[in-house]
């Protein structure tokens, strides 16, 4: 099995929260501009937040034990 360097808890958050948003604003945009340049970019925030939820899944992490770490877990960091 490949071993993955594990990223700090924090950093990830913060990216999550940045893609999310990059995401979201293309959306935003490709719908609003409503041509095929608008679709395009309509089809990369949706790429882009399958990317996200990817990235999420494979990286948030606990440092120690490597279970996933859930909203109600940050009482305890």
């Amino acid at each position: 099995m490949i071993e993955m360097h594990r990223i700090p808890l924090k950093i990830v958050t913060r990216l999550s929260v940045i893609f999310t948003v990059i995401g979201l604003l293309l959306v935003i945009i490709g719908i609003c501009t409503g041509t095929m340049i608008g679709l395009i970019i309509l089809g990369a925030g949706l790429v882009e937040l399958v990317g996200t939820i990817i990235f999420i899944a494979v990286f948030r992490r606990c440092p120690h034990c490597g279970k996933y770490v859930d909203e109600n877990d940050y009482i305890y960091f």
